[in-house]
């Protein structure tokens, strides 16, 4: 057996937590049963999705990409290429 730390926000470890209780499990049972899914599915045991991200399409995001596209319909702004750093 070996131990593994991680850092995450507390809210997301108290919800977890109780989730986790929920099934009847604790936490360490469940990151175990995260762990050999990764390993038997060779990869994450679930889909990755930027378009599901919260955050990004959150309203206040929304409300700032529908002004800037508004600025830039009515000339009021510069449009560019995006670079990669």
């Amino acid at each position: 057996m070996t131990t593994i730390s991680a850092k995450i926000e507390n809210s997301d470890k108290t919800l977890f937590e109780s989730i986790c209780e929920s099934m009847g499990l604790n936490i360490s049972t469940a990151i175990s049963a995260f762990v050999k899914a990764t390993i038997r599915e060779n990869g994450m045991p679930f889909a990755l999705k930027a378009s599901d991200d919260p955050y990004i399409y959150s309203e206040s995001n929304m409300k700032y990409l529908r002004e800037s596209i508004s600025q830039l319909e009515s000339g009021k702004g510069q449009a560019h290429e995006l670079r990669e750093i």
